[in-house]
């Protein structure tokens, strides 16, 4: 008990000095500030707000659930990927004197967590003010439900992005790799490219093949690519509480799984440098 109490009280004072960093860091905090309204912007640049009742025989419904999806993940990746690497050596020596690594992963995770629920707000507002996006409702209202998606992909990003950043030194070697998960989120999601064999194997782990299987279910995409006839509707995109309940619960999933990874990747180098 008394165990679980330091680790509460660590995690409190951790998560506090973690939003103090951000405020007195003007730099950051403009950059977590204006994130989410330009990249409404960049969706009011390329969307079309008819794209999901046009008659125009095109794929702009699904290219602008891609566009939300992947400017999502790519906040939440690039939210995170600094955050330990960059106090590495601050963590370390908490560390040797009692502070645990667990509550230090767990509080960068719950104040990017909270920043993540204001992006996907503004994200979100912004989205369904430029795009008349059908209301389905298979769950909740149809904004309330892409909402939900917008911070879970932040999220497991977010996650996504500490585990990298635990995994190694620097931030400038950590950006090396992120800029492969970037790509995989393009490549893998299943939006733009044809996945099969394998490659299905990786999209599992991709964050954007979740969020445009919770897009496609919220926004019913399948009855409208069926009714352009252009041969990209998916079992992805049915819309369905299962499936959306099930794209939600994955990327619940990585989240949990890329903090699990984070903490034992921080312990095993802590481990190495005490070794």
């Amino acid at each position: 008990m008394q165990q679980i109490s330091r680790f509460f009280r660590q995690l409190l004072v951790l998560t506090g000095r973690n939003f103090q960093l951000i405020w007195n860091n003007k730099l950051v905090l403009a950059s977590l500030v204006l994130q989410a309204p330009l990249m409404v912007g960049v969706i009011f640049l390329v969307g079309d707000p008819d794209c999901f009742t046009s008659n125009l025989i095109d794929v702009g419904s699904r290219t602008v659930l891609f566009i939300l999806a992947a400017v999502s993940s790519f906040m939440g990746l690039l939210n995170s990927y600094r955050e330990i690497c960059k106090e590495r050596e601050i963590i370390f020596r908490e560390a040797s004197v009692g502070v645990s690594l667990g509550a230090t992963v767990l509080a960068k995770a719950l104040t990017l967590f909270l920043v993540a629920a204001v992006q996907a707000a503004i994200l979100t507002v912004g989205f369904v003010r430029v795009i008349h996006v059908p209301q389905n409702d298979l769950l909740l209202d149809t904004d309330w439900e892409i909402y939900i998606t917008v911070l879970l992909i932040i999220v497991a990003s977010a996650a996504m992005g500490l585990l990298v950043s635990a995994a190694f030194k620097s931030s400038e070697s950590a950006i090396l790799f992120v800029l492969v998960l970037i790509i995989a989120q393009v490549v893998f999601s299943g939006a733009l490219f044809s996945v099969s064999g394998a490659m299905t194997v990786i999209g599992y782990l991709v964050v954007c093949r979740w969020g445009m299987g919770a897009f496609g279910a919220s926004t019913d995409l399948n009855s409208r690519l069926v009714w352009l006839n252009v041969g990209l509707d998916s079992p992805m995109y049915d819309a369905t509480v299962p499936n959306l309940v099930h794209c939600w619960q994955m990327l619940g999933l990585l989240t949990v799984v890329c903090l699990l990874a984070a903490w034992l990747v921080l312990k095993a180098g802590f481990a190495r440098r005490k070794g």
